[in-house]
């Protein structure tokens, strides 16, 4: 009898080995992609008079603004200020949702790095204990 539970036992524990096995392999595997989809990643946002054009990296870090002449005679310097301010701000939303999205699909939700990501807070620690979801 105790054979039996000790063998049942066992089998269990195999299955969640494998389960935790093959989810550790999809990860492993998708990070190289990851990290080269993150590399290139690129968005960018425009103001709603299309004369403002900001455009972000993977950390939302601006990487090219572009601001039309007619932008200076269309926008008082304080507005001109403001819109540039919110079409950066816009770009790099954009950018920490499709950095979430992209991880998404490699990373287990329930993981810490997940957490994070979802959480937005990204100069913050992880939660302790996240991945025993």
């Amino acid at each position: 009898m105790a054979q039996h539970a000790d063998r049942e036992v066992n089998a269990a524990l195999k299955a969640r080995f494998a389960d935790a096995y093959g989810q550790y392999e999809r990860v492993r595997d998708g990070i190289g992609e990851l990290r080269t989809r993150l590399s290139e990643l690129s968005v960018s946002a425009v103001d709603a008079k299309e004369l403002i054009r900001a455009t972000v990296g993977p950390r939302g870090q601006l990487t090219s603004l572009e601001i039309e002449p007619r932008a200076y005679r269309a926008y008082e310097p304080h507005e001109l200020a403001d819109e540039i301010t919110r079409v950066v701000a816009d770009a790099a939303a954009r950018a920490t949702e499709t950095v979430r999205e992209l991880a998404g699909e490699v990373l287990p939700p329930g993981s810490a790095a997940m957490s994070h990501l979802r959480d937005g807070d990204l100069g913050a620690p992880p939660h302790p204990g996240a991945d025993r979801a």
